[in-house]
């Protein structure tokens, strides 16, 4: 009898993992399609807003009217530690959105781009494996590469500039603030998850190693 019973209860935990695997494909399709819509709109309007706004106290605005119907506000405004070059750049007859917003923008595709190979991973039912170690490290790795594109490139800004001769009002500095502790933060937090994960993932191996 417990056997019987042992058996019916092997079958409903399958049978549950199964719609479990399948609201989690579901819903990977669905987050794809998100997250590129989030990154085409964000690098659409950023490169437009760049292109075409006004530099205004230090951000860059844009407003699109539509016909009289309504209107779009769209503004780019820097971190607290780029806020000082940005207005020395722009005073010395620099386009700093060019200078700076195209390499601020770099962290975040690249955190696009690796989410959407997770739930690529996750829509093709590979849960626990080490791609999903790999993206959630790498994401991890954006985050502590984005703090030192935040602390130093400026510096290296001010410096190619100063040694070009091209222009010595902009000036070198160094800023750590809030949004490099931000970064931290989430970066510590992807690795934690991915090392979750790895650990998870050699325990499924050896599972089916034991089976």
């Amino acid at each position: 009898m417990s056997t019987k019973n042992n058996y019916v209860n092997v079958k409903l935990t399958l049978a549950n993992l199964r719609n479990v695997m399948d609201r989690i494909v579901s819903l990977s399709k669905w987050i794809k399609l998100l997250i590129v819509f989030l990154a085409l709109l964000q690098a659409s309007s950023y490169c437009g807003t760049m292109v075409f706004g006004e530099f205004q106290a230090g951000e860059y605005v844009l407003t699109i009217d539509w016909w009289g119907w309504f209107s779009s506000y769209l503004a780019v405004d820097f971190g607290s530690p780029w806020q000082a070059i940005v207005q020395s750049l722009y005073d010395a007859g620099f386009h700093p959105g060019f200078i700076l917003g195209s390499v601020e923008i770099l962290p975040y595709l690249f955190i696009y781009y690796f989410l959407y190979q997770l739930f690529t991973l996750y829509q093709q039912g590979q849960v626990f494996t080490p791609g999903n170690f790999r993206c959630l490290s790498n994401i991890a790795l954006v985050f502590l590469a984005w703090i030192l594109l935040s602390l130093f490139y400026p510096m290296i800004i001010a410096f190619s500039l100063h040694f070009s001769g091209t222009s010595s009002a902009v000036p070198v500095y160094f800023s750590l603030g809030s949004q490099e502790l931000k970064y931290a933060l989430f970066g510590m937090i992807f690795y934690c998850v991915a090392w979750v994960m790895q650990h998870a993932t050699e325990l499924q191996q050896e599972a089916e190693l034991t089976i």
